[in-house]
């Protein structure tokens, strides 16, 4: 009964498991590894149709360090990120690139003080992280008439409305705004490419381009980029891979942590059923009997039986005396008054018992038999001796 209900209640553990709602994880991800609402693992698939006959190459390491003292030419590169913190030497070759022809388009909440600097710009943030639901709803649109759309891009929930308050006239280009006219979409030339730079980095994750209504964005936004081979940056992402242990990616994982609870119960369930000791059964050996005992009992009775009386008085004589030999350690060889006087002295039993039984041992050496009330007699001394021996 208890492990048919243990067995039950494994089977609606593990039930409970697969088919419980999975709480959305809303934590800004922002890598194409990742499904997640604010992952762009479907934006990057979808990329591919942007730039076609084009490869799309995914950047590791950094630029600087991707192409060494090479310069790209005829490129574009995609970095998209809640924070584009870019370190000083990959920031420096972007800008070498941007000088001799390429694109980059950038998408951030925040950008470093170097990128700031560099281009100029300045940003007002609307929204704290982490996101909240926003009680208005917020609208963007483009300044190119080709792309604009009639009546905005309406956002309602999981979107910020940072806008730019500050940037260079005199070499920005203004493409896109907000529902109040604020500015959120530039172009900043640098050398002979440009800079195209988004302050509301999250309508270009999974979440929006599921959203029909606004998938549109997406690809009217990323339109200005000639097509050209493109570089994805994955270094400076919130969900870029951090060095965990065996068992945090096992946890992290849905699957694998579903695998490990079942391998965990498996195991509780084996020692449960198989953890008591098991081994052949031991036969039950019986104490060893005193087979002497019974031989001389059977003779005994075989005697007893055919009447010989003479021979089972003898028997009994002889195992008396091997009782005085072995118990009380007398030899039985001496005279018989001084065999008398030591068995007294070391039984405690009176003298004239031994006497008495020795005078009837002496008879039966005289005689061919003797009645059974002669035996009887003889055994009562036996017996009386035997009872009251020290």
């Amino acid at each position: 009964m208890m492990s048919f209900i243990l067995i039950i209640g494994l089977i609606v553990m593990v039930a409970a498991i697969i088919y419980s709602p999975k709480k959305v994880d809303w934590r800004p991800s922002y890598s194409k590894r990742h499904s997640l609402p604010l992952g762009m693992d479907l934006v990057f698939k979808v990329s591919e149709k942007l730039f076609p006959g084009k490869d799309l190459v995914v950047v590791h390491r950094g630029v600087a360090d991707f192409f060494g003292e090479e310069l790209p030419s005829n490129s574009n590169f995609l970095l998209v990120n809640d924070l584009l913190e870019i370190e000083q030497k990959d920031w420096s070759k972007l800008m070498q690139a941007v000088e001799a022809g390429n694109m980059v388009f950038m998408a951030a909440d925040r950008f470093s003080q170097n990128i700031v600097d560099s281009l100029g710009i300045d940003i007002r943030y609307a929204e704290p992280l982490p996101l909240e639901i926003l009680s208005d709803s917020v609208g963007f649109n483009f300044a190119n008439r080709r792309l604009k759309v009639a009546g905005n891009f309406w956002y309602s929930q999981a979107v910020t409305n940072n806008r730019f308050v500050h940037y260079d006239s005199l070499r920005t280009t203004v493409l896109g705004y907000n529902n109040k006219g604020a500015t959120n979409y530039i172009r900043v030339k640098h050398g002979q490419g440009f800079f195209y730079i988004n302050c509301n980095p999250i309508v270009f994750t999974n979440y929006h381009l599921l959203d029909r209504s606004n998938s549109d964005y997406i690809f009217r936004a990323l339109s200005y980029l000639p097509v050209a081979t493109t570089y994805w940056d994955e270094k400076y992402k919130s969900g870029a891979p951090a060095l965990v242990s065996e068992m945090g990616y096992i946890l992290n994982n849905r699957e694998l942590r579903i695998a490990w609870y079942l391998f965990l119960s498996g195991v509780i369930l084996y020692f449960v059923f198989q953890g008591k000791r098991k081994q052949r059964p031991i036969l039950v050996i019986n104490s060893p009997s005193n087979s002497s005992l019974d031989f001389v009992e059977s003779v005994a009775r075989l005697y007893y039986i055919n009447g010989d009386h003479l021979n089972i008085a003898k028997k009994r004589y002889l195992y008396f005396l091997d009782f005085l030999r072995s118990k009380l350690f007398l030899d039985t060889s001496l005279h018989e008054s001084r065999l008398i006087e030591e068995c007294s002295r070391k039984s405690g039993v009176p003298e004239r018992t031994f006497a008495s039984i020795f005078r009837m041992a002496r008879n039966m050496d005289k005689v061919d038999k003797i009645t059974l009330e002669d035996l009887h007699q003889f055994n009562r001394q036996l017996e009386f001796f035997y009872k009251n021996c020290n």
